[in-house]
């Protein structure tokens, strides 16, 4: 058992043996005295609820204790650092896919690739910076402030919605699976409007119509914007512009100038507050493949991507990359509540 600080399970105060009624409570208990209501902080509340996120989730569990029991080697051969890299990873002071993050906190990169992200900061290990403080209601509440997913999709309708919006939800679930387990501070909000939001006669505001992004995550002064495509092969070519798959050239998103958009409205919105923020982008867009391979399809880049696009990727390595972009920031530990509440303000379909 390692003897770390960032132990889940010292984090509540527990062994590796407690079941699973056990961790509940010790959650609960915990999750009590680090409140700040009752003279906890918000980095130790953060904390509890990063552990309970893991330790809480069977699957996330059993592949955390996995981890707990791999010997501690350095990745020398191709087979190490393939089992490095191909590992799941869960929670503050693990590995994230594409760089691995030592005792001391530091970084250095893995086995990279042409759609390789900055090195990450290191930044994401530390304890969560709130601005303002929880001892603050406003901007956000804190159940809010906690809350790692916001908004939701169109009604599903008579007929389910269609495949567009189960993709988009297909998209989120894993999103939260693959990006928002490996980093605490990070929030993932869906269907964020690109034009301003408005307000009734009332002065009550209103969700947004118009142009939406179907995902933005924020990580510090990071956004990545995210959207998904099927392709009907096994196997893609990209040539910088058009993805090519059995046959057919499929039109890319424009996550570019969606993500220029939204840091548009979301600058002006802080400026607002009082706050000059300048928001770091990236974006990526996931492929599905008919297997659902989180391995498939297999992209060939024939061409050079030009005004930050970004390469598309199947699900495994587009979270990777997603993973990254939000990583290299170096205020990656910082939870901005005013720019939390100016992109819940962009929601078409809020769900508290």
């Amino acid at each position: 058992m390692s003897s770390q600080p960032t132990d889940l399970y010292s984090v509540l105060g527990i062994g590796p043996d407690a079941d699973a009624q056990a961790v509940r409570a010790a959650y609960r208990r915990q999750a009590r005295r680090a409140h700040p209501d009752a003279g906890g902080t918000a980095e130790r509340f953060h904390e509890v609820q990063s552990a309970w996120e893991v330790l809480g989730d069977t699957e996330a569990r059993a592949a955390y204790d996995r981890e707990l029991r791999r010997p501690a080697r350095g990745a020398d051969s191709a087979e190490d650092a393939d089992q490095a890299e191909d590992a799941p990873h869960y929670g503050r002071g693990s590995s994230f896919g594409g760089f691995r993050t030592t005792a001391a906190g530091s970084t250095s990169p893995t086995r990279g690739s042409s759609d390789s992200a900055r090195t990450p900061s290191g930044a994401a290990h530390l304890a969560p910076v709130y601005i303002p403080d929880l001892s603050s209601p406003e901007p956000l509440s804190l159940p809010l402030t906690s809350q790692r997913t916001h908004g939701g999709f169109r009604s599903a309708g008579l007929f389910g919605g269609g495949r567009a919006l189960r993709r988009a939800q297909q998209t989120a679930d894993l999103l939260e699976k693959h990006v928002l387990s490996d980093l605490p501070t990070a929030r993932l909000f869906n269907t964020v409007a690109l034009q301003p939001s408005v307000r009734d006669r009332r002065g009550q505001a209103r969700p947004p119509k118009g142009r939406a992004a179907d995902h933005v995550l924020v990580c510090g002064d990071t956004l990545v914007v995210v959207s998904s495509l099927e392709v009907h092969a096994a196997t893609a070519s990209f040539d910088g512009r058009s993805l090519h798959a059995a046959g057919r050239s499929l039109a890319m998103p424009d996550l570019t100038g969606q993500s220029r958009a939204l840091r548009t409205l979301l600058e002006a919105a802080m400026r607002e507050t009082g706050r000059e923020t300048s928001l770091s982008l990236g974006q990526q867009v996931v492929l599905y493949a008919p297997d659902q391979s989180m391995q498939s399809p297999v992209v060939e880049t024939r061409g050079t991507p030009s005004g930050g696009v970004r390469t598309p990727l199947a699900p495994a390595r587009a979270f990777r990359s997603i993973r990254e972009q939000l990583a290299a920031s170096e205020q990656a530990n910082v939870i901005d509540r005013h720019l939390l509440a100016a992109l819940r303000a962009q929601l078409q379909h809020p769900q508290d």
